[in-house]
């Protein structure tokens, strides 16, 4: 299943968001990642003031209550007010004897309308340990009759349900239909609606398998386009930073840039014009003639980061070799370009995307690498631009490479899938990260991009 240890961070926060009318299923291979779901879905349910059942198996009464107590919860409180109700199979699944879906989710039904004296009355918060189910003669087809019918009883009543199921015991074909029949998965430290549900309306009917290929053509159909428009969307908003970038680069410069040099030009004037001054009249005339010059420097600095003139002027090469030099002079890191002698013709969107990857890696060098050295090769290879940037520092990890924290790579990523390239990234401990990024590459681009 999933090989990187999950972020179980987020679940309290996506639990306590949670309303009613919610039917989910919890798919765990540790008890760690069990309890990091069900109980902040518990806790939820009791800061709402709500009743709340849970339904023990693989882990004890008292387990639970541990469980509860290290999340924050004050379980004495909760058991003697009866807002808490910790229970076994005996009692709820197979309180007649053996497990029949209708008989059990018509208790239910009762129990939740009921506001009186019974151990299940009022409740609204239902947590089922599942694993009763491997004990028992329970067949799947029950089960997973079950699990569709409890779908169209959360769907009217005002309760939420999270069967919880141990992927360590159920077997892959059982689990597949778990996720078939539950709208919401609760997996890897995430809460999401599951596109892969199938209403029971149609998992319970003689024809399901063709209303299901019906489903899933037209699930893979909207997901085809919504990631079309997500790019389309992304593709738009980088095109409209980059204009604002250049539009604000343009105005610091000229602007900005000339109005400070003309104020430094007046001031020169000025003191020409005004008898010879010394002492500290002199010393602080030449203070302000530094300060205008460094407040000119750093005017042409920002407007150059903001969208380099060399990139439009001259091309992406030319580009590239000013960011490196610019990044060995700013870090003392050594940066060496290996270029190609020709040119290369490019169209402008492309160069941007590839000098912006070089500024992100660049940055993530200088942020992560711990690198003394950097190498940057730009090349034509079979029909292809590559560009790679790879250092000497201490290696990315493939737990960092898979983060989903990691908006950095995410981005770079998305650069050159919009201008129908891929990046890869790679690293080993101590020797390095290489960061590639191949675009199909012709010498028919526009002659003004290139160098």
């Amino acid at each position: 299943m999933n090989e990187t240890q999950p972020d179980l961070s987020r679940l309290a926060e996506l639990a306590g968001g949670l309303g009613l009318h919610e039917h989910l299923c919890l798919l765990y291979a540790t008890k760690e990642e069990q309890f990091a779901a069900a109980v902040p879905f518990l806790r939820a349910g009791l800061e709402r003031g709500e009743r709340c059942l849970y339904i023990a198996d693989e882990n004890g009464a008292a387990a639970v209550m541990d469980a509860l107590r290290k999340g924050g919860t004050d379980v004495d409180r909760s058991l003697r007010h009866r807002a808490l109700m910790i229970a076994d199979k005996q009692e709820t699944y197979l309180r007649h004897g053996r497990f029949d879906p209708d008989l059990w989710i018509r208790f239910l039904s009762q129990a939740t309308h009921e506001e009186g004296a019974g151990k299940f009355s009022g409740v609204r918060t239902l947590l089922g340990e599942m694993t009763w189910a491997l004990g028992e003669d329970t067949a799947p087809d029950s089960l997973i009759e079950y699990e569709a019918k409890l779908s169209y009883y959360v769907r009217d009543h005002d309760v939420r349900i999270l069967c919880q199921y141990n992927l360590n015991r159920f077997s892959p074909q059982l689990i597949l239909d778990i996720i078939r029949t539950h709208p919401v998965v609760v997996y890897g430290g995430i809460i999401c609606p599951n596109p892969y549900y199938v209403p029971p309306e149609e998992l319970l009917k003689l024809n399901q398998a063709a209303r299901e290929v019906e489903r899933l053509l037209n699930n893979i159909l909207a997901w085809q386009r919504s990631v079309d428009q997500l790019r389309a969307l992304t593709a738009r908003l980088q095109t409209v930073r980059e204009d604002e970038r250049t539009k604000v680069a343009r105005e610091i410069h000229d602007e900005l840039g000339q109005a400070l040099t003309a104020i430094k030009l007046e001031f020169t004037a000025l003191l020409r014009d005004l008898p010879a001054v010394q002492g500290p009249v002199g010393q602080r005339s030449q203070s302000i003639l530094k300060l205008l010059d460094g407040t000119i420097q750093s005017i042409r600095r920002i407007a150059t980061e903001l969208r380099p003139g060399i990139l439009d002027d001259i091309g992406l090469v030319a580009a590239v070799e000013w960011a490196a030099e610019e990044f060995q002079a700013r870090t003392g890191i050594n940066c060496h370009l290996d270029r190609p002698d020709a040119n290369i013709g490019m169209d402008t969107q492309s160069a941007t995307a590839l000098f912006r990857i070089v500024q992100e890696t660049l940055t993530n060098v200088v942020r992560h690498a711990n690198a003394s050295e950097v190498n940057i090769r730009l090349a034509q290879e079979h029909g292809q631009l590559v560009l790679e940037v790879r250092d000497n520092g201490r290696g990315i990890s493939e737990e960092q490479l898979s983060g989903n924290r990691s908006l950095g790579i995410l981005g770079m990523r998305e650069r050159a899938l919009l201008i129908g390239g891929e990046l890869t990234m790679s690293g080993s401990p101590g020797k390095g990260t290489t960061v590639t990024v191949r675009i199909p590459h012709s010498d028919g681009g526009k002659a003004g991009a290139g160098t």
